[in-house]
Protein backbone atom coordinates (compact mmCIF):
# COMPACT_ATOMS: atom_id res chain seq x y z
CA UNK A 1 0.00 0.00 0.00
CA UNK A 2 0.77 3.31 -0.05
CA UNK A 3 3.38 5.12 1.96
CA UNK A 4 1.99 7.27 5.09
CA UNK A 5 4.38 10.03 5.46
CA UNK A 6 4.44 12.89 8.32
CA UNK A 7 5.01 16.48 7.24
CA UNK A 8 4.43 19.80 8.77
CA UNK A 9 3.10 22.79 7.02
CA UNK A 10 1.95 26.31 7.94
CA UNK A 11 -0.78 28.49 6.30
CA UNK A 12 0.74 31.33 4.32
CA UNK A 13 -1.18 35.02 2.97
CA UNK A 14 1.50 35.87 1.03
CA UNK A 15 1.27 35.09 -2.67
CA UNK A 16 2.81 36.65 -5.89
CA UNK A 17 6.48 35.85 -7.11
CA UNK A 18 8.24 38.05 -5.21
CA UNK A 19 6.75 36.47 -2.04
CA UNK A 20 7.49 32.70 -3.68
CA UNK A 21 11.58 34.17 -4.11
CA UNK A 22 11.15 35.39 -0.19
CA UNK A 23 10.18 31.98 1.26
CA UNK A 24 12.90 30.07 -1.03
CA UNK A 25 15.64 31.99 0.02
CA UNK A 26 14.51 31.41 3.90
CA UNK A 27 14.18 27.41 2.48
CA UNK A 28 10.86 27.18 2.66
CA UNK A 29 8.48 25.88 -0.59
CA UNK A 30 5.59 27.05 -1.10
CA UNK A 31 2.64 24.83 -1.83
CA UNK A 32 -1.32 24.63 -2.11
CA UNK A 33 -3.71 22.35 -0.48
CA UNK A 34 -7.09 21.20 -2.61
CA UNK A 35 -9.62 18.38 -2.99
CA UNK A 36 -13.14 17.87 -4.13
CA UNK A 37 -14.18 18.94 -0.62
CA UNK A 38 -11.43 21.72 0.41
CA UNK A 39 -11.14 24.85 -0.41
CA UNK A 40 -7.55 25.71 -1.66
CA UNK A 41 -5.32 26.18 1.04
CA UNK A 42 -2.23 28.33 0.42
CA UNK A 43 0.68 26.67 2.94
CA UNK A 44 4.59 26.10 3.02
CA UNK A 45 7.12 23.42 4.15
CA UNK A 46 10.75 23.33 5.08
CA UNK A 47 12.46 22.48 1.75
CA UNK A 48 14.62 19.92 3.91
CA UNK A 49 11.97 18.01 5.22
CA UNK A 50 10.00 17.49 2.15
CA UNK A 51 13.71 16.47 0.38
CA UNK A 52 13.38 13.77 3.22
CA UNK A 53 9.63 12.56 2.49
CA UNK A 54 10.30 12.61 -1.29
CA UNK A 55 13.56 9.91 -0.78
CA UNK A 56 11.73 7.96 1.56
CA UNK A 57 9.01 7.58 -1.24
CA UNK A 58 9.12 3.81 -3.26
CA UNK A 59 6.85 5.06 -5.56
CA UNK A 60 4.82 7.43 -7.77
CA UNK A 61 1.74 7.75 -4.58
CA UNK A 62 2.86 9.39 -1.69
CA UNK A 63 0.23 9.40 1.11
CA UNK A 64 1.27 12.22 3.47
CA UNK A 65 -0.36 13.34 6.56
CA UNK A 66 -0.04 16.76 6.79
CA UNK A 67 0.00 18.52 10.35
CA UNK A 68 -1.29 22.33 9.44
CA UNK A 69 -0.61 25.06 11.55
CA UNK A 70 -3.52 27.14 10.98
CA UNK A 71 -3.19 30.24 13.03
CA UNK A 72 -1.73 28.32 15.92
CA UNK A 73 -3.75 24.99 15.92
CA UNK A 74 -2.35 22.40 13.76
CA UNK A 75 -4.83 20.48 12.10
CA UNK A 76 -4.25 16.92 10.36
CA UNK A 77 -5.09 16.65 6.82
CA UNK A 78 -4.63 13.53 4.53
CA UNK A 79 -2.96 13.97 1.30
CA UNK A 80 -1.44 12.66 -1.52
CA UNK A 81 1.29 14.59 -3.42
CA UNK A 82 -0.22 15.41 -6.48
CA UNK A 83 3.14 17.60 -8.68
CA UNK A 84 6.21 18.19 -7.52
CA UNK A 85 7.61 21.33 -10.04
CA UNK A 86 11.14 21.44 -9.86
CA UNK A 87 14.10 24.18 -10.97
CA UNK A 88 14.56 23.70 -14.70
CA UNK A 89 18.24 23.50 -14.12
CA UNK A 90 19.00 23.95 -10.56
CA UNK A 91 18.77 21.09 -7.63
CA UNK A 92 15.70 22.83 -6.09
CA UNK A 93 11.94 22.27 -5.77
CA UNK A 94 9.78 25.64 -6.61
CA UNK A 95 6.18 24.26 -5.71
CA UNK A 96 3.98 21.44 -4.80
CA UNK A 97 0.62 20.67 -4.61
CA UNK A 98 -1.00 18.39 -2.40
CA UNK A 99 -4.57 16.61 -3.32
CA UNK A 100 -6.51 16.76 -0.03
CA UNK A 101 -8.61 12.55 0.33
CA UNK A 102 -11.06 11.49 2.86
CA UNK A 103 -9.75 8.21 4.58
CA UNK A 104 -13.41 6.98 4.23
CA UNK A 105 -13.79 7.81 0.54
CA UNK A 106 -12.65 5.81 -2.38
CA UNK A 107 -9.98 7.34 -5.12
CA UNK A 108 -8.99 6.84 -8.71
CA UNK A 109 -5.13 6.76 -8.87
CA UNK A 110 -2.87 5.59 -12.07
CA UNK A 111 -0.13 2.91 -10.23
CA UNK A 112 3.39 1.58 -11.84
CA UNK A 113 3.59 -2.13 -12.88
CA UNK A 114 6.96 -3.74 -12.47
CA UNK A 115 7.83 -7.28 -13.98
CA UNK A 116 9.37 -9.71 -11.45
CA UNK A 117 12.03 -12.09 -13.10
CA UNK A 118 13.65 -12.89 -16.66
CA UNK A 119 11.05 -14.46 -18.72
CA UNK A 120 12.04 -17.74 -19.74
CA UNK A 121 11.39 -16.88 -23.45
CA UNK A 122 13.92 -14.48 -23.10
CA UNK A 123 16.95 -16.25 -21.17
CA UNK A 124 16.46 -19.47 -23.69
CA UNK A 125 14.98 -18.53 -26.90
CA UNK A 126 16.49 -14.49 -27.19
CA UNK A 127 13.32 -12.89 -26.93
CA UNK A 128 12.01 -9.70 -26.00
CA UNK A 129 10.38 -8.67 -23.45
CA UNK A 130 7.84 -5.62 -24.82
CA UNK A 131 6.27 -3.35 -22.23
CA UNK A 132 2.72 -2.98 -23.61
CA UNK A 133 1.51 -0.79 -20.29
CA UNK A 134 3.43 0.88 -17.81
CA UNK A 135 0.31 1.74 -15.79
CA UNK A 136 -2.87 0.65 -14.27
CA UNK A 137 -6.09 3.13 -13.89
CA UNK A 138 -7.21 1.42 -9.91
CA UNK A 139 -9.74 2.43 -7.26
CA UNK A 140 -9.21 1.57 -3.63
CA UNK A 141 -9.26 3.51 -0.37
CA UNK A 142 -6.54 5.42 0.27
CA UNK A 143 -4.73 3.52 3.16
CA UNK A 144 -5.84 0.18 -0.02
CA UNK A 145 -3.72 2.67 -2.49
CA UNK A 146 -0.06 0.32 -3.39
CA UNK A 147 3.18 1.88 -4.41
CA UNK A 148 3.91 0.05 -7.02
CA UNK A 149 2.14 -3.48 -8.90
CA UNK A 150 4.60 -6.22 -9.42
CA UNK A 151 3.88 -9.26 -11.88
CA UNK A 152 5.85 -12.14 -12.03
CA UNK A 153 7.22 -12.68 -15.71
CA UNK A 154 9.51 -16.11 -15.51
CA UNK A 155 7.08 -18.21 -17.28
CA UNK A 156 6.55 -16.19 -20.39
CA UNK A 157 7.37 -17.96 -23.62
CA UNK A 158 8.26 -16.25 -26.68
CA UNK A 159 4.65 -15.08 -28.15
CA UNK A 160 2.93 -14.93 -24.62
CA UNK A 161 1.50 -12.66 -22.83
CA UNK A 162 0.37 -11.49 -19.78
CA UNK A 163 -3.31 -9.08 -19.57
CA UNK A 164 -4.71 -6.82 -17.02
CA UNK A 165 -7.26 -9.70 -16.11
CA UNK A 166 -4.23 -12.07 -14.68
CA UNK A 167 -2.76 -9.56 -12.80
CA UNK A 168 -3.54 -10.20 -8.99
CA UNK A 169 -3.76 -6.48 -7.18
CA UNK A 170 -3.56 -6.38 -3.07
CA UNK A 171 -7.23 -6.74 -1.47
CA UNK A 172 -9.20 -4.24 -1.61
CA UNK A 173 -7.88 -2.88 -4.98
CA UNK A 174 -10.41 -2.60 -8.26
CA UNK A 175 -8.49 -2.39 -11.87
CA UNK A 176 -10.48 -0.15 -14.04
CA UNK A 177 -8.67 -1.09 -17.23
CA UNK A 178 -10.32 -3.20 -19.79
CA UNK A 179 -9.35 -7.20 -18.57
CA UNK A 180 -8.26 -8.04 -22.04
CA UNK A 181 -5.53 -5.48 -22.52
CA UNK A 182 -1.97 -6.63 -22.95
CA UNK A 183 0.50 -5.37 -20.12
CA UNK A 184 3.58 -7.83 -21.02
CA UNK A 185 4.93 -9.62 -24.30
CA UNK A 186 7.77 -11.91 -24.94
CA UNK A 187 8.25 -11.14 -28.65
CA UNK A 188 10.31 -13.16 -30.86
CA UNK A 189 13.83 -11.95 -31.60
CA UNK A 190 14.52 -10.18 -35.08
CA UNK A 191 16.69 -12.72 -37.70
CA UNK A 192 19.48 -12.13 -39.88
CA UNK A 193 17.90 -11.56 -42.50
CA UNK A 194 15.20 -8.92 -41.21
CA UNK A 195 18.17 -6.51 -39.49
CA UNK A 196 19.86 -6.62 -43.20
CA UNK A 197 16.68 -5.64 -44.39
CA UNK A 198 16.41 -3.19 -41.75
CA UNK A 199 19.43 -2.32 -41.97
CA UNK A 200 19.73 -1.77 -46.02
CA UNK A 201 16.44 0.32 -45.88
CA UNK A 202 18.12 2.34 -43.40
CA UNK A 203 20.99 3.10 -45.04
CA UNK A 204 19.47 3.38 -48.99
CA UNK A 205 20.01 7.17 -50.13
CA UNK A 206 16.99 8.95 -50.58
CA UNK A 207 16.54 9.15 -54.80
CA UNK A 208 17.17 12.08 -56.70
CA UNK A 209 14.18 14.22 -57.69
CA UNK A 210 13.36 14.33 -61.10
CA UNK A 211 13.41 17.90 -62.99
CA UNK A 212 11.09 18.24 -65.30
CA UNK A 213 11.87 21.22 -67.97
CA UNK A 214 8.98 22.32 -69.48
CA UNK A 215 9.28 22.25 -73.39
CA UNK A 216 8.99 24.95 -75.77
CA UNK A 217 7.33 25.02 -78.90
CA UNK A 218 8.14 24.11 -82.28
CA UNK A 219 10.34 27.10 -84.03
CA UNK A 220 10.08 29.50 -80.65
CA UNK A 221 13.82 31.16 -80.20
CA UNK A 222 15.48 30.39 -77.53
CA UNK A 223 14.72 26.50 -77.13
CA UNK A 224 16.29 24.84 -74.24
CA UNK A 225 19.08 22.60 -75.27
CA UNK A 226 19.80 19.82 -73.52
CA UNK A 227 22.95 19.17 -70.76
CA UNK A 228 25.25 17.46 -72.37
CA UNK A 229 24.49 19.26 -75.77
CA UNK A 230 26.90 22.43 -75.64
CA UNK A 231 28.45 22.84 -78.38
CA UNK A 232 25.86 21.50 -80.49
CA UNK A 233 22.94 24.25 -80.84
CA UNK A 234 25.17 25.49 -84.14
CA UNK A 235 24.92 22.57 -85.77
CA UNK A 236 21.88 22.12 -85.61
CA UNK A 237 19.31 25.12 -86.42
CA UNK A 238 16.47 25.71 -84.45
CA UNK A 239 12.79 24.44 -86.54
CA UNK A 240 11.81 26.75 -89.16
CA UNK A 241 14.77 28.96 -89.28
CA UNK A 242 17.02 26.86 -92.02
CA UNK A 243 16.88 29.54 -94.54
CA UNK A 244 18.27 31.90 -91.92
CA UNK A 245 21.10 30.15 -91.17
CA UNK A 246 25.01 30.55 -92.55
CA UNK A 247 25.97 27.46 -94.29
CA UNK A 248 27.80 24.78 -92.32
CA UNK A 249 31.45 25.39 -91.11
CA UNK A 250 33.76 24.59 -94.14
CA UNK A 251 31.01 26.08 -96.64
CA UNK A 252 33.26 28.79 -96.88
CA UNK A 253 33.56 30.96 -100.09
CA UNK A 254 31.39 28.41 -101.89
CA UNK A 255 28.24 30.37 -103.04
CA UNK A 256 25.26 28.15 -103.97
CA UNK A 257 25.15 26.77 -107.58
CA UNK A 258 22.23 28.80 -109.40
CA UNK A 259 19.51 26.32 -111.11
CA UNK A 260 21.62 23.38 -109.47
CA UNK A 261 19.84 20.23 -110.80
CA UNK A 262 18.17 22.23 -113.76
CA UNK A 263 15.59 23.25 -110.82
CA UNK A 264 13.86 26.77 -110.58
CA UNK A 265 14.69 28.60 -107.39
CA UNK A 266 12.20 28.58 -104.81
CA UNK A 267 8.85 30.97 -105.07
CA UNK A 268 10.09 33.83 -103.17
CA UNK A 269 13.34 33.63 -103.54
CA UNK A 270 13.94 35.48 -106.93
CA UNK A 271 15.95 38.58 -106.34
CA UNK A 272 17.80 37.63 -103.75
CA UNK A 273 20.49 36.05 -105.16
CA UNK A 274 21.85 39.33 -106.42
CA UNK A 275 21.57 40.89 -102.60
CA UNK A 276 23.70 38.09 -101.17
CA UNK A 277 27.04 38.38 -102.72
CA UNK A 278 29.48 35.14 -102.74
CA UNK A 279 32.14 35.21 -99.68
CA UNK A 280 35.25 37.15 -100.27
CA UNK A 281 33.63 38.94 -103.49
CA UNK A 282 32.76 43.02 -102.85
CA UNK A 283 29.60 43.78 -103.81
CA UNK A 284 28.78 46.49 -106.64
CA UNK A 285 27.81 49.30 -105.48
CA UNK A 286 24.11 50.26 -106.16
CA UNK A 287 23.23 51.89 -109.31
CA UNK A 288 26.50 51.52 -111.25
CA UNK A 289 27.00 48.83 -113.47
CA UNK A 290 30.10 47.32 -113.57
CA UNK A 291 32.86 49.27 -115.48
CA UNK A 292 34.32 47.14 -118.60
CA UNK A 293 37.88 47.63 -119.62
Amino acid sequence: MAQKLQLKAKTRTETGKDAMKRLRVHGVVPAVIYGAHTKPINVAVAAKDLEKVLHQATGENVLVDLQVDEDGQTKNRLALIQEVQHHPYEDTILHIDFHEVRATEKLRANVSVRPIGEPAGVKTGGGVLEYVMRELRVECLPKDLPSIIEVNVEKLEIGQSIHVGEIAVPAGVTVLDDKGQTVFLVAAPITEEELAAMTEAAAAPAGEPEVITAKKEEGEEGAVVAEGEAGKAEAKPAAGKADAKAPAAGAAGKAPVAGAAGKAPAAGAAGKAEAKPAAGKPAAAPGKPESKK
